[in-house]
């Protein structure tokens, strides 16, 4: 599928519209040489973009798209607010683009990539969760949940404990972005005047297992109002009395370390722990006894792309086995996915499912204890189709599970694409205020 030749048709070619309506337009996917695609499967991005110039926060609302299997693909976007808006339209990667990314994770270890363990005997040794077959391997695989880590024996024949593990590139092996497709976008512009006031009431926000909705908001005035809940936390700071009494965990890589570093300096909570500067997934707890707030974060279980010791990089479902105490007044928050996207989603669904016992464990032993899954955000890359994917996966794992909640993010980095796994801190602050009202 080329960029320059797929063609956008807006629906009775309109460029006016009044509150209210539902916008539509057609996606016609063509070849370089202009012949229509007859099949679907192209991965595409759409949203409405309000014209205000540059702004670093852009007002816009995100766009569904339906793929047709027939070459052809549905745009659809509510029109909840009045302003001259730009439809733009990415092709994030061609169906053909996105069997060479189904290609490349095809194997149970990462191309391109090694994570290197020192010993205990001082030797160092590749480790992966899969290793070359007809290798002679030291199996360190958590016996609890079956997780699989392996390193290649060394040459003394002894299989001492891990002390560290580091993460390399293999220059012998051509990693899989060399393969990315490149963004293009389409644009068409059209006005929304105001038609009538029409305020609908909406629930508060809450942690429940509800219907997955698309699009579940927009961006409006540099920040995200929900379209499934009213959500009305305006700074991170104003979380503290709705936080008082309770219990924050936070499980998962560098992008929910984020979120609990950010409450912890918008409250001035204390932070006790092992140091963090060269190793960032220390465990760490951060808490403020005036305040009875307490938030604990830990980092999940290999392959994690940062170096440091097992202790530093435990399973989730071991976490989630370890505490003893919980309730109403605790809420779980937890994300796996940046550091697993390029293995065979069989090494994820796997981790998925359990992290969804050990969920269902807890949740015995203290069924109102309230878990959110963070889900994955637009990069705008090609590698997008990776974390969407996963997302897709964990929302049926996690379907129909009381107390438990997927987070989705998609929609508001579709409006305001995040471009980068560690995002500037307001970045990390518009979300934080997302995830946080379902804390209050």
């Amino acid at each position: 599928t080329s960029p320059n030749t797929t063609v956008i048709v807006i629906e009775g070619n309109r460029s006016r519209y009044m509150t209210g309506d539902t916008f539509k337009a057609t996606i016609y996917a063509k070849d370089r040489l202009g012949r229509p695609k007859k099949f679907g499967g192209d991965f595409f991005r759409a949203r409405l973009l309000r014209n205000t110039g540059f702004v670093i926060i852009p007002d816009g609302i995100p766009c569904v798209i339906i793929d047709h299997s027939n070459g052809s693909y549905s745009i659809t976007a509510p029109l909840v607010q009045a302003a001259v808006f730009t439809l733009e339209v990415v092709l994030v990667s061609s169906l053909e683009a996105i069997s060479r990314l189904i290609q490349f994770t095809a194997t149970n270890r990462e191309i391109g990539r090694v994570y290197l363990a020192e010993l205990e005997s001082g030797e160092k040794v590749h480790c992966n969760v899969d290793i070359y077959r007809n290798t002679e391997t030291c199996d360190y695989s958590n016996p609890r949940n079956q997780e699989p880590w392996f390193c290649i024996k060394p040459p003394s024949g002894v299989c001492s404990r891990i002390i560290n593990i580091v993460f390399s590139e293999m220059p012998d092996e051509e990693p899989i972005h060399n393969f990315a497709a490149t963004l293009k976008s389409k644009y068409e512009t059209m006005s929304i005047i105001k038609e009538s006031a029409d305020v609908s009431s909406l629930e508060d926000c809450v942690v429940k297992n509800h219907k997955h909705v698309r699009p579940n908001g927009y961006m409006w005035g540099g920040r995200w109002v929900s379209l499934t809940c009213a959500n009305t936390l305006l700074a991170v700071r104003d979380t503290q009395r709705c936080l008082e009494n309770k219990v924050v965990y936070f499980f998962g890589d560098s992008t929910i370390r984020m979120y609990s570093i950010l409450l912890g300096e918008r409250l001035n909570l204390r932070s006790v722990g092992p140091d963090s500067h060269h190793i960032w997934q220390n465990p760490k707890t951060i808490y403020s006894f005036g305040l009875n707030i307490t938030t604990y974060y830990r980092a999940h279980g290999p392959p994690l792309q940062n170096p440091g010791g097992p202790e530093t990089r435990p399973y989730i479902s071991d976490s989630l086995d370890g505490i003893r105490v919980a309730g109403k007044d605790t809420f779980i928050i937890f994300n796996v996915g940046a550091h697993l996207h390029k293995f065979h989603p069989s090494i994820f669904i796997h981790r998925m499912q359990g992290i969804r016992d050990a969920v269902l464990r807890l949740l015995s032993r203290f069924p109102e204890t309230r878990i959110i899954y963070r889900g994955l955000s637009v990069l705008s890359s090609p590698l997008d189709w990776y974390f969407y994917r996963y997302d897709v996966i964990v929302r049926d794992i996690f379907k129909d599970i009381e107390n438990f909640m997927f987070l989705d993010f998609w929609d508001l980095t579709t409006v305001v694409p995040q471009n980068d796994i560690h995002p500037p801190a307001y970045f990390t602050e518009l979300k934080s205020l997302v995830l946080f009202d379902y804390l209050c």
